[in-house]
């Protein structure tokens, strides 16, 4: 089975390290995969191809062994140039919604703006260009393609049939591999040991905050890390704020910021951290809730999204009113005050991890899909 999956961004963001993590499990169970993206973000070689180009690729040079090839999309910067060639052709078509774009004026999320249901205006609370236009050329298009669609998050896929009552959808978690987490969940001495290596003081109680885009990702809540951080200090002269995500290395006394981490380096942040702190204001099933559930570290959120399907308010976590960072800070210092509450938090997000978003929960689904479509 060949299945050819293309992105937006080459390697960096949730979307890219998603599809990246799929295929290479699918790599295990016969599945032969290739990649194209819209966006070069690293030194390493790969194939970048317009919006408008991708279905020409796959039809001249994805084989399909006599059986229809499978293309896979992910994301684009523009969804209608990339769908319209499609057209016409006798591949099967997968669409992931990682975002709100294929149902929106082109806004990853649309946050208080209803006009996703009811049709987007000419003016944008978001100030993109043309959004009616957009919004009617996917619509179309999906209407015209019938692909079957995927969406990590049953949130997300509610909202699809609001506006696609007939979607042929299916809510498919994301999962993250457990190669890079610590089992069994690491010791207070080792947590230290991860906190030295770091350089940071072995005592100091670790909030860590991840976006990629770091403090300028407004959607992640970027610019609300400054005011969880100066609330929690406040109150714990032992904090220490650890945020992930921006493009340079700044340390200010007990603030950190670090650029854009793999795997492998942010795995070394969780280790050191104590809890991670994630504002984020609109979201589907972020990757990096399920990292620090997979190592066992406490999380505290805004009940956002998909968020919730992921963290167990009270159980595997602490959830608060999206925007609220007043209460947001008090579940960090909830966290960070209560040794045994911490504990509970990282024993049982660690199950639910274990339980729910390991990769072959992911992955035996889209090979379930994959073999339907296209059947030996």
């Amino acid at each position: 089975m060949q299945v050819h999956h293309h992105t937006t961004l080459q390697s960096q963001g949730g979307m890219a390290q998603a599809v990246q993590n799929l295929m290479d499990w699918l790599a295990g169970h016969g599945v032969t995969g290739s990649r194209s993206h819209e966006i070069q973000d690293s030194a390493e070689s790969g194939l970048c191809l317009h919006p408008s180009d991708v279905a020409g690729y796959v039809r001249l040079a994805v084989p399909s062994s006599g059986r229809k090839a499978i293309t896979h999309l992910h994301g684009s910067v523009d969804w209608p140039a990339c769908l319209e060639g499609f057209v016409g052709t006798a591949h099967h078509l997968v669409l992931t919604l990682h975002d709100c774009r294929l149902l929106t004026g082109g806004c990853a999320y649309p946050l208080d703006c209803e006009f996703w249901k009811t049709g987007c205006q000419k003016t944008c609370p978001q100030n993109l260009p043309t959004p009616a236009d957009h919004r009617r050329a996917v619509s179309r298009l999906l209407e015209t393609l019938r692909p079957r669609l995927i969406s990590p998050s049953a949130w997300l896929t509610r909202m699809v049939l609001e506006v696609h009552p007939q979607a042929r959808i299916q809510t498919i978690p994301n999962a993250v591999p457990e190669t890079l987490a610590p089992t069994p969940i690491i010791t207070s001495e080792e947590k230290r040991a991860a906190k030295r290596e770091m350089g940071i003081n072995t005592m100091g109680k670790v909030m860590l905050f991840v976006a990629h885009g770091g403090k300028q990702s407004m959607y992640k809540g970027g610019h609300l890390w400054e005011q969880i951080w100066k609330h929690v200090k406040a109150r714990e002269p032992l904090a220490v704020a650890l945020g992930v995500g921006g493009d340079a290395i700044l340390r200010d006394g007990d603030c950190i910021e670090l650029p854009y981490l793999d795997q492998e380096h942010l795995a070394r942040c969780m280790r050191a951290a104590d809890v991670l702190v994630y504002p984020s204001l609109a979201d589907n099933h972020p990757l990096v809730l399920l990292e620090a559930m997979s190592h066992g570290l406490p999380c505290a959120a805004f009940a956002c999204g998909g968020i919730p399907e992921q963290i167990v308010h009270e159980h595997s976590g602490l959830l608060s009113p999206p925007g609220n960072v007043v209460h947001l800070a008090a579940s960090v210092m909830e966290i960070l005050g209560n040794a045994r509450l911490a504990r509970q938090f990282a024993q049982t997000s660690r199950d639910r991890y274990v339980r729910l978003f390991q990769m072959d929960h992911m992955g035996r689904r889209h090979l379930r899909l994959y073999a339907e479509l296209s059947p030996s």
